[in-house]
């Protein structure tokens, strides 16, 4: 094959490959922290002895002394190493422990026992800290050297990130913790928080890739739980990322990898399936370069990379699922072209999408004298790339989606006494995202709801076989008319830890100003809709259009700010020499100036102001935390604590959308200027829409409940690390295995929520109806011409368990190996999968959606494995070679019978101001045989109805339990070789030791064996299955007119005519029979690429 010949030029084929143990830290730390004790031989502590620790790449130093009790503590150092740490007394031996390395905050505590002097000073070599310390919560630390062995085609960090067993991803820059939204987790690099504050997508960073090269990170941490009071701005996962430094010695990387179609496989499920990714080109290059400035004084570190690719698609599957032939798309843009003269840009069936990232950095560090140290960093990172690719979407309607970060970080640590030091930090981030149409700057969105039979007569007769109607987009999405972003977050931090006998007080606060400009005014070109064939070609369409009076969608942009002002105490008590217990709380403030637009009909409709804020809220939250050595190999830790941060700023910013008046077909007035318009140019709306937006009073659709709180977490854990060997009648099999076991627990308190306060509390009551399963009926708000009042409220009541365990080991003979096991029960009450209220309302799978029950979490993943192994070996003489393979082995996605319901047909209610309703409404699942809530449509298949529910265990006579069921299971196994080769000779004068490597990634490498194995499915898409066509039919007409002649209720009547639960039945039509396990050939295929790499 073609990939064997491109992989000749680079490296032979290896076997199977090893990861190094997973080690623990702490978050949101940038510096490291050193505690201990120095005891005499009979454990008795031995005050004044001068603790000496030595960073031997900078030869940077710092001073610690013990405490009457033995105690010392040093803060602000250097995360790595090596470091010597020489320890001395009157009267006693000193020690030295030589090749320490540090994580970032706080390490195991150290206990150095000193003998009576006989010399003044001996060298003690190669005591190791152990790395299980997480401030007593739960998660891991990844060091650079895990980093590098991590088998990943993107380089992004999140491929190391899942060795921890709390983590799970559905692809790259994609992360959940413990089962938990990934629009939870917090991102900090250097101390600077980067996540994607806003929360316009669910990627764990703000970038499309991660915003910093892998080659320039010390140490990555995550955790779920750490009970620091410094911790903050996470209810999900803290990734902390801290780079690398300069040192006495010029060192770094340059790199070149490279891929294309021909290293990517073809053939999947065993010859049944197929992938072609189509032509493109893959490179990603750059260089790392850090040494002295001065020696012993100031240093440097930079880096700079850049990435350049194509991502796949392939619509053959889908086009031929949906019946689609492969001319449709060209003929309904020839007659698009020859009516309007708009070019909607085709639709590919096969193709690659290109993307790009640069990113660059650069750090000093500056040992200003013994006592101080500055850091100062620069980072920045550019994207390129496209979004909303669809098979159902013309080019026209995908959007270049650019960004750029950019941020600058300072930090000052000082020891002012050997008890007290202090650490400072300033950072400053601006983010800039855009959403650019591809479709030009006056284009519309034109809609286009086909089907075979309404196609007729027209050049697209026989292009479609539906039978029921899909739509298709064209031109600019309406998402896209008016959106413009960019976002500044300034941190101000300090703290300062004094240490006085056996304990360590810490205390300090933060500032915090987000400034936020936020421009969105969807559908302000117009959505021109086209309800059959022969409308488009005789410009009759469905207008809709959405603006701000002034009809000037620069006056709708939303500029609000805020202001978060924290202060926290912790107190570290060493109660026992092996018990150590913790106190701490934080206090978090809001200010804000700036207020939503008043919208005086918000109150006069739902009676509350849309005027609320986040002025005057807070947040108090204690933590405490334990950890106990009962044993020399075993260590217990636990904690308990309040958590808040991690959400999205944009559910905030909704209420801060300017009023804008809607019109369309349905809105009061709108049928006669909005409904089937003659004439209609897609490049302008009609002329009465425009005056109607103009002449009408503007609305609000968002807004912040009165009563609102910030939302937190309360969590606690408990973990247990048990060292041990394996020996058995003389016959050892090792020795330092490391078993740990974690469990979880978290609760929420005052999660967000969205409630359509026009449905559930109007001042012009709508009494709800009630279904005949008991759920409640709202309003058909479109069809009553009433705006949604989308407000953010709390909720309460979800619990979620997480337990994991694991096994570590390395081996002196180049062998290590890493296993673990993860079980979640995870809750939640809404999904919030999207950045709009309205749609984060309607888009949760729920009973009811305004009073959402407690529900299994869609981002559960209920049973996983993990495996990594790894083996270095010299294969050539004096020439390593390293093989690391991952694995990931675990349980389908979950996922929810529903509804297929449509516009006319909403079933319980639905929103106004042309938002769709979703296939989210739990099925009621009816007895076998008769059931009295049900009755049957002519052409309902029981048989194949029946044969669902029992292949997969659903209980009948009650709706489908929300994300009970679930898809298949998947495994995935990824392949990294690394051939070490001889440097530039001579080199080594200016730089050290240096080297080449080839690097080869294997991704899925099972299907590269065998085109059977390493096959992927996914369950359905939002975990929603709709496989239920129904209407809800009045009793009487049942009894009166037969089943089949009952007139269905659509519109608002459900809710008025199905006034109690015996009023009404449902009528089950079809019967859609879908597959729950979609085979995905694009991820059943191998992928590879080749890098070349040089270190110095």
């Amino acid at each position: 094959m073609k990939f064997v010949k491109k992989l000749a030029y680079g490296a032979s084929i290896a076997a199977l490959a090893a990861m190094a143990p997973v080690a623990a830290v702490h978050a949101q730390q940038t510096a490291a922290e050193l505690r201990g004790a120095v005891v005499d031989a009979n454990g008795a502590p031995i005050a004044d002895a001068r603790i000496t620790i030595i960073h031997v790449p900078t030869s940077t130093v710092s001073v610690a002394t013990t405490t009457a009790s033995g105690q010392f503590f040093a803060s602000g150092l250097r995360v790595g190493g090596p470091y010597t740490v020489t320890v001395s007394a009157a009267g006693f031996e000193g020690e030295a422990l030589d090749g320490l390395n540090l994580q970032p905050g706080s390490q195991s505590p150290l206990r150095i026992a000193l003998a009576p002097q006989t010399t003044e000073v001996i060298t003690v070599t190669g005591q190791a800290i152990n790395t299980t310390d997480l401030n007593n919560g739960v998660g891991s630390n990844f060091t650079a050297r895990n980093i590098a062995n991590q088998p990943s085609l993107n380089r992004d960090v999140v491929s190391t990130l899942l060795r921890d067993p709390l983590a799970t991803s559905n692809g790259p820059n994609n992360l959940s913790v413990a089962g938990v939204n990934p629009r939870f987790n917090g991102v900090t690099i250097d101390g600077a928080r980067q996540q994607d504050n806003f929360g316009l997508g669910s990627n764990t960073f703000a970038t499309a890739r991660s915003p910093i090269n892998i080659d320039i990170i010390e140490s990555v941490a995550l955790v779920a739980s750490d009970y620091s009071v410094t911790a903050s701005g996470f209810t999900g996962g803290l990734v902390n990322v801290t780079t690398r430094g300069g040192s006495n010695e010029f060192d770094g990387s340059a790199f070149y990898y490279y891929r294309d179609q021909d290293f990517i496989g073809g053939s999947t499920f065993g010859g049944s399936g197929s992938f072609n990714p189509g032509e493109f080109e893959e490179k990603e290059y750059g260089l790392t370069f850090r040494g002295p400035i001065i020696r012993d004084r100031l240093f440097f570190s930079l880096s700079y990379d850049r990435f350049e690719t194509a991502s796949s698609v392939d619509f053959t599957s889908v086009d031929a699922a949906n019946g689609v032939q492969a001319g449709f798309f060209t003929a309904l843009n020839q007659m698009v072209q020859s009516t309007y003269g708009i070019d909607l840009g085709g639709r590919p069936q096969q193709g690659a999408i290109p993307e790009e990232t640069t990113r660059y950095f650069a750090r000093i560090d500056w040992n200003i004298n013994d006592n101080h140290r500055l850091q100062l960093s620069y980072q920045q990172t550019e994207d390129a790339g496209t979004s909303n690719i669809s098979a159902t979407n013309f080019t026209s309607a995908w959007y270049a989606t650019p960004t750029e970060l950019t941020s600058y970080t300072a930090q000052l640590f000082s020891d002012w006494t050997p008890q007290l030091s202090t650490t400072l930090r300033a950072s400053f981030i601006d983010f800039v995202r855009g959403q650019n149409c591809l479709a030009g700057s006056d284009v519309g969105q034109l809609t286009f709801i086909l089907n075979a039979a309404n196609v007729v007569g027209t050049p697209l007769q026989g292009l479609i076989s539906h039978a029921g109607n899909r739509t298709y987009i064209g031109g600019c999405d309406n998402f896209r008319h008016a959106n413009e972003f960019e976002d500044t977050r300034l941190q101000l931090f300090g703290s300062a830890d004094y240490r006085t006998g056996n304990f360590i007080f810490t205390v300090g606060g933060e500032y915090e100003n987000y400034d936020v400009y936020n421009l969105f005014v969807d559908t302000s070109r117009g959505n021109f809709e086209f309800t059959n064939g022969a409308n488009i070609l005789n410009r009759v369409a469905n207008v809709a259009y959405r603006n701000v009076t002034s009809n000037n969608t620069a006056d709708g942009a939303a500029e609000w700010a805020y202001s978060r002002w924290v202060a926290f105490g912790q107190t570290r008590w060493q109660a026992m020499p092996n018990l150590e217990l913790s106190a701490g709380v934080r206090y978090e403030y809001y200010s804000q100036d700036d207020q939503p637009t008043l919208d005086p009909s918000y109150a006069t409709s739902v009676g509350i102001s849309n005027t609320t804020n986040l002025d005057g809220l807070s947040l108090f939250m204690p933590r405490l935390s334990f950890r106990y050595e009962p044993f020399s190999r075993t260590t217990i830790t636990g904690g308990v604590g309040r958590f808040a941060g991690g959400s999205p700023e944009v559910w905030v910013s909704n209420a801060f959308q300017a009023p804008t008046v809607f019109v369309n077909r349905f809105v009061p007035g709108g049928a006669a200027i909005a409904g089937n318009v003659a004439n209609v140019d897609p490049r302008n709306v009609p002329a009465a829409l425009v005056n109607f937006v103009g002449a009408g009073t503007p609305v609000s659709i968002d807004a912040i409940d009165p009563g609102f709180n910030i939302p937190s977490d309360w969590k606690a854990s408990l973990r247990v690390d048990q060292e041990f060997d394996l020996n058995f009648a003389g016959f050892s099999l090792g020795s330092n295995y490391l078993v740990s076991a974690q469990l979880l627990y978290t609760q929420s308190e005052d999660t967000f929520l969205w409630r359509n306060y026009a449905q559930t509390q109007p001042t012009s009551p709508l009494p709800t109806g009630t279904a005949p399963d008991g759920r409640a009926i709202y309003a058909d708000l479109e069809a009553l011409g009433i705006a949604n009042r989308t407000t953010v409220v709390n909720g309460s009541g979800d619990q979620s368990y997480t337990f994991t365990v694991s096994l570590a080991n390395e081996f002196d003979n180049g062998l290590d190996f890493f296993v673990s096991y993860a079980f979640q029960d995870i809750e939640f009450l809404t999904e919030g999968n999207s950045s709009r209220g309205v749609s984060s309302w309607r888009g949760q799978t729920a009973i009811d959606r305004n009073f959402p029950e407690v529900r299994t979490s869609a981002y559960q993943v209920e049973h996983a494995f993990r495996f990594a192994l790894g083996y270095e070996v010299e294969l050539v003489q004096n020439f390593g070679t390293r093989f690391d393979i991952f694995g990931q082995v675990q349980s389908g996605s979950p996922y929810t019978i529903t509804y297929d319901i449509d516009n006319n047909n909403a079933l319980f209610g639905r929103a106004g101001g042309g938002e769709n309703p979703f296939d989210n409404n739990p099925a009621y699942i009816p007895l076998a045989g008769n059931d009295p809530l049900v009755v049957y449509g002519a052409g309902w298949n029981e048989v194949a109805f029946n044969n669902l529910l029992n292949g997969l265990g659903i209980a009948r006579g009650r709706i489908h339990d929300v994300n009970s069921s679930s898809s298949r299971w998947n495994q995935r196994w990824d392949l990294r070789v690394q051939q070490y080769l001889p440097g530039i000779p001579g080199v080594n004068r200016w730089v050290g030791d240096n080297r080449f490597a080839v690097v080869l990634d294997v991704e899925n490498v099972l299907n590269l064996l065998n085109d059977s194995w390493g096959t992927r499915a996914n369950g359905p898409g939002n975990n929603q299955s709709p496989q239920i066509r129904a209407d809800l039919v009045r009793r009487v007409d049942v009894d009166t007119l037969g089943v089949n002649a009952a007139p269905a209720l659509t519109g608002d009547a459900p809710r008025t005519a199905c006034v109690n639960a015996g009023d009404c039945v449902y009528r089950y039509n079809t019967f859609r029979n879908l597959p729950v396990n979609f085979n995905s050939n694009s991820a059943s295929v191998w992928r590879a690429r080749i890098g070349l790499r040089y270190e110095f």
